[in-house]
């Protein structure tokens, strides 16, 4: 396949050089619809924290800490606990474990450079500021480098339960803690490689649905049990219950050419997800996939 042909991306038509030299927006830009449109107070803040966290990542600088507003600390308090409850229940046992040893709670908004530092010494991962979502291929040159990029606003008060965009809720609740575990570290910063190294587009593509629905929405089997480890699961009080039980999702094996040949809509609720077996099922399946397209980073 040539880089000049047209691959598909959330049902559109996309050139497939797009997927390895991306836009990297220099600009605050909130989606139509955006439950924060409107209200300049919050406008006012997030265009700051954009322009603070986007230099500290632009200079390496790490994560700045955050003087957080009382409207803010008030979401926190509303969604975590809330979490907190489903997590028990339904989020695997790595999770779990990274969530406990970061002693992250539900009454204050952790600073993520204090989470990052515990990270570091844990699994050799750190955590890179970022201004928002960033380009796929932009996101995992971070990680290739064991850096994960992490937002640090909070999502609009209107709406706490839900959010357009990864904010800080979605980073710390939901990818932040596994990466105390050395295997999803490893996983990721593979991928990360891969993505960053290879020049053709059509395996740029590939690899962000391999990391989407394990990463981002995955869910695992352990004990017997089906778990949820993805982070945009984990982190939403809606697809929690939704990516488990509800009859209007299809849960099937995680088989890689299914998978990397599987579009989705990241706007909406999830209703196709993969069951990974473990987590080094995944590794060997990724190594696989990365030997099958000859990218030189094994």
């Amino acid at each position: 396949m040539k880089d000049s042909v047209q691959l598909i991306e959330y049902g559109a038509a996309i050139d497939a050089q797009a997927m390895v030299t991306p836009h990297d927006a220099d600009v605050l830009d909130l989606e139509p619809g955006h439950p924060g449109l409107g209200d300049e107070e919050y406008v006012e803040r997030r265009n700051r924290l954009f322009a603070l966290c986007r230099r500290h990542r632009l200079e390496r600088l790490g994560p700045p800490i955050i003087e957080y507003r009382p409207e803010e600390t008030r979401i926190w308090r509303e969604v975590s606990p809330k979490l907190d409850e489903l997590h028990v229940q339904h989020a695997c046992a790595m999770y779990l474990k990274g969530k406990r040893a970061l002693a992250i709670t539900s009454l204050e908004i952790p600073q993520l450079k204090h989470l990052g530092e515990r990270v570091r010494r844990e699994t050799n991962m750190h955590l890179v500021p970022a201004e928002g979502a960033l380009p796929y291929r932009t996101f995992y040159e971070y990680i290739a480098e064991r850096g994960f990029p992490v937002t640090q606003f909070i999502r609009h008060g209107s709406h706490p339960e839900f959010t357009p965009e990864p904010d800080m809720i979605h980073d710390c609740l939901g990818h932040v803690p596994p990466l105390m575990n050395q295997d999803y570290a490893e996983l990721l910063t593979l991928i990360g490689k891969a993505a960053s190294t290879t020049s053709r587009g059509e395996q740029v593509l590939a690899l962000k649905r391999f990391s989407w629905f394990s990463i981002e929405f995955g869910l695992i089997e352990e004990a017997g049990q089906t778990k949820v480890f993805g982070a945009g699961i984990l982190s939403s009080t809606g697809e929690l219950p939704y990516s488990l039980f509800s009859p209007e999702v299809t849960r099937r094996p995680f088989l890689t050419d299914v998978v990397i040949g599987t579009d989705y809509d990241p706007s909406r609720m999830q209703d196709k997800l993969f069951v990974a077996p473990s987590l080094p099922f995944l590794r060997r399946e990724l190594e696989g996939l990365v030997r099958r397209f000859g990218i030189p980073v094994i």
